[in-house]
């Protein structure tokens, strides 16, 4: 009798595994959810898109359960309410998620997994970050409210100010994912920093890009992102900047390698672009300043309406030579040189190599008065 049993228990324990291994369960529970009824659980599919999944309600525990499916980890998305929440899970896992709907930095807990404990850890990480960055947006958009008179200053000093609450962010993000290089968490790090537009870490990511391809072959969001890094790599520090051909606003052809001999800070910029116009006084400052110092701008514009284009150049006195093939994000150079944001620029050096990315401001200046 004690054998039947023993051998009821086994049966039971390797079909309980085998029916967990099929999928993965997600136990959660939310806190002031108020009229929020429904939760939605999004998959990444076959592209790396994020696609529903399954959705489901809440009990009158404000309590949910969720099922998927996924061989490998995968990233997941929860949606309840105006609040989104990501995961990662492969089948078997059992995971539990806490969160509460009041809470303005979204914060949330979730483990049950090492995936998910490495995601806690990086949370408290970003989560110390959001707070930083929207304390420091509270206070500098009351300032424009009350100051539109200085409201360009405003945004430069801003500007600054968000650069210096980056520096700690990025260090923390990138030692996380040294850390921990066979977690799926570190891909996520590394997706938020090189949306960061931070050139002193882009060859750094570049080198990570390749281990993650490898230690998730099958992951399509880390093939994407190494495909995108393997074109970031083209025009990385370092890197020979790719020639440069297209016309001015009076149809005249201009290169790139007709600055050769000189510092060229090539502005990838549209007058459409807020940000690209605020940053606009800026160059035009250092342009003055070192002009006559081997150092020079070559503008290109993402427009395509060539008289806003034109508005542009002269209403902002960009008197240096400007370019573009007024087609937008569809154009063949803004693809060369990977531009996925503007503004965005690169400094060439004389002999025509990449020596810094994405300098604004001061430190624009600093990097020119040091080396002209």
């Amino acid at each position: 009798m004690r054998k039947i049993i023993l051998s009821v228990i086994c049966l039971a324990t390797v079909l309980s595994a085998c029916n967990n291994k099929k999928e993965f369960t997600i136990n959660g529970e939310v806190k002031n959810v108020g009229d929020v009824k429904k939760i939605y659980l999004l998959l990444a599919d076959s592209l790396g898109q994020m696609v529903p999944k399954d959705s489901t309600f809440f009990n009158e525990n404000q309590k949910f359960t969720l099922k998927s499916k996924s061989e490998e980890p995968e990233f997941f998305q929860l949606i309840i309410g105006q609040k989104s929440y990501f995961g990662i899970a492969k089948n078997g896992d059992d995971i539990d998620f806490k969160a509460d709907l009041t809470d303005q930095a979204s914060n949330y807990e979730i483990k049950g997994t090492d995936e998910a404990d490495k995601l806690t850890e990086y949370n408290k990480i970003t989560n110390d970050y959001s707070v930083k960055t929207g304390r420091l947006a509270e206070e500098y958009s009351k300032r424009i409210t009350q100051n539109q008179d200085k409201k360009d200053e405003i945004i430069t000093e801003f500007n600054a100010k968000s650069q210096e609450i980056n520096k700690p962010f990025l260090a923390q993000s990138y030692q996380f994912i040294q850390n921990n290089k066979s977690a799926l968490t570190s891909f996520f790090a590394a997706n938020i920093m090189a949306g960061m537009n931070a050139p002193e870490y882009e060859n750094k990511l570049i080198a990570y890009s390749k281990e993650a391809k490898e230690n998730f072959p099958k992951n399509k969001a880390v093939d994407a992102f190494y495909k995108q890094m393997e074109a970031a790599g083209k025009v990385a520090i370092g890197q020979q900047a790719p020639e440069i051909t297209a016309l001015t606003p009076e149809g005249k052809s201009i290169s790139l390698s007709s600055f050769k001999g000189k510092y060229v800070l090539i502005d990838f910029w549209a007058s459409w672009c807020a940000p690209c116009r605020q940053e606009n006084p800026n160059i035009v400052n250092e342009y003055k300043k070192f002009m006559g110092k081997n150092f020079t701008v070559f503008g290109f514009s993402l427009d395509n309406d060539q008289a806003a284009w034109q508005k542009a150049i002269k209403d902002d006195g960009l008197v240096w030579d400007q370019v573009s093939e007024l087609k937008q994000w569809d154009s063949p150079t803004a693809r060369l040189y990977n531009i996925n944001a503007i503004p965005a620029s690169f400094l060439v050096d004389p002999s025509g190599k990449i020596v810094a990315k994405n300098l604004r401001g001061e430190e624009l200046n600093a990097f020119l008065s040091k080396n002209l």
